[in-house]
Order: structure tokens, then C-alpha cells, then sequence
């Protein structure tokens, strides 16, 4: 407290990061794609749920198709996968363990508390990082529609450049059915939880009226939430196909009298 001033922050946080030490695997798996010396797999039941093709770009055109070791059926603007073993060959062999999954290593919270006179302000800020989240749209092509983020920059017969694969439908192209990096994704947040503002009325003027409290507010709910490698779903809501209902942003505004 500082004068007419009063303020409170509370401030909380939590680490977490796990490692197998030892179980029994497959006989003769690469290294790369051990879980022993790793983080449990987000499935424990489905370990290769977490082993990932390595995208490195798009083929521009068939030239860059025909001399890049490629997936069956690939053709130009679609998403190239690392020969991570160098046999010029791409198939489950070349599928990299990730050592990250949609579990953050990181979560913390930031509550402000403020009082000046009549005036009250409050808020709450919630974050995390360190997890990745692999994102499966199903619902697209000839049974939904694009996201803006695939539909901007990608690639075309006139826009052999683009930073975006050609366009899919559902999960028929290799990039999008097979599990790789291309479709993981950063969910580190930030996200601006409540916020609220009042103000009550002086208690001289409340005695007068026989009430003890006066109070108007407002408030916010999921006002603001920045997720720069996580833009296009609650980063949050660890479904993979992104069928849940979004996170919805509330605006309140009330009066509480007590007599």
C-alpha cells in the first residue's frame, strides 16, 4: 500500500520434463528413432505416434522432383521429406523422433491487483511453452473449407515459389496423411485470461441512501491471446483435428448493490 494506492501481484509457475531411462524397444530401430533417452511419446500405447518425416521445403517442379529422393507419388508443390538416412529412398526409415510433444515444459500464471480511491483493476495473465502441437485438419477439400493460412502463398503453376503446399483435399496427399514436421507446430501462448474494472461509489454519498455497496464493472474474458507459431486454433485445446468449439472471447459489463 502507497498512500491511496493499493496493489497486489501474485505470480506462479511449474517446470516439468521427463525422460525414459529404460524399455524395452523394437531390436535394430536407428537411433534417431530410440524413445529411450527421450520424453515419454504423447501415446505411450502408440509410441510411433511421435516419429515425424522431416519437411525441408516444396518441390518447385518436376526437376526438383525427379533429382530429390521423394515419397511415392509426389509430384510439384508438394512437401519434401529429408532422406534422413541417406539411402535415396523415403519411407519409414526417415521418420525423426521428436523430442517435444503437446505436454509444455513450461506453465505460469500472472495475477495484477490494483486499488486507487473508488477505482479497482484486476487481471490475469496465463501462459506456456516448450510443447508442440500436430495439427490434422480432416475437415477440408470436398467436405470443408481452407484455412486462410494454407490458402496464402501457396504453391501454383504460377507461384512455384510459395511457402504453402498445393492445395489437398481431406488427408489423399502423402503430406498431409503421413505424419511429418511440416504439421507440427509451436503452441507456446501468452493469453490475457480476465480482466475487470470498477468502480464504487464514495461511502458518504452510499450512507445517505442507506446502501453499503455501490458497484459498477466491467470485465473480459479471453480478450487477448498471442500464439505466433499457433494462430489459427485455441492453443490450449490439444485437439489434433480442431473439431472442438473455439475459445470464445466475453465482454460483461454489471452493477452489484448491497443494501
Amino acid at each position: 500500500k502507497t498512500g491511496n494506492f493499493k496493489y497486489r501481484i501474485d505470480v506462479n509457475g511449474g517446470y516439468a520434463k521427463n525422460k525414459i531411462t529404460f524399455w524395452d524397444e523394437s531390436p535394430g530401430a536407428p537411433v534417431y528413432q530410440r524413445s529411450t533417452g527421450h520424453p515419454m511419446p504423447t501415446d505411450p500405447n502408440a509410441p510411433d505416434n511421435d516419429l515425424y518425416y522431416q519437411a525441408i521445403g516444396i518441390f518447385a517442379n518436376q526437376t526438383s522432383v525427379d533429382k530429390t529422393p521423394h515419397f511415392p507419388g509426389a509430384r510439384p508443390g508438394d512437401v519434401i521429406f529429408k532422406d534422413v538416412n541417406g539411402d535415396n529412398v523415403i519411407n519409414a526409415n526417415d521418420r525423426v523422433r521428436n523430442d517435444k510433444n503437446d505436454i509444455p515444459r513450461f506453465t505460469g500464471g500472472l495475477g495484477l491487483n490494483f486499488e486507487y480511491k473508488q477505482w479497482d483493476l484486476s487481471a490475469l495473465f496465463q501462459g506456456a511453452t516448450g510443447a508442440v502441437r500436430y495439427l490434422r485438419l480432416e475437415a477440408a477439400g470436398n467436405f470443408g473449407n481452407y484455412l486462410l493460412s494454407d490458402f496464402t502463398d501457396r504453391w501454383t503453376p504460377d507461384n512455384t515459389t510459395g511457402t504453402k503446399p498445393r492445395m489437398f483435399d481431406r488427408l489423399d496427399q502423402y503430406y498431409r496423411s503421413e505424419r511429418s514436421t511440416y504439421l507440427v507446430h509451436k503452441n507456446d501462448y501468452v493469453r490475457l485470461k480476465n480482466v475487470e474494472l470498477g468502480y464504487s461509489l464514495p461511502n458518504h454519498i452510499l450512507t445517505k441512501g442507506g446502501i453499503e455497496n455501490f458497484r459498477v464493472f466491467a470485465s473480459g474474458y479471453n480478450l487477448f491471446t498471442y500464439s505466433p507459431g499457433y494462430k489459427d486454433f485455441d492453443p490450449e485445446d490439444n485437439n489434433q483435428g480442431s473439431s472442438n468449439y473455439p475459445a470464445q472471447r466475453i465482454i460483461s459489463v454489471g452493477l452489484s448493490v448491497t443494501f
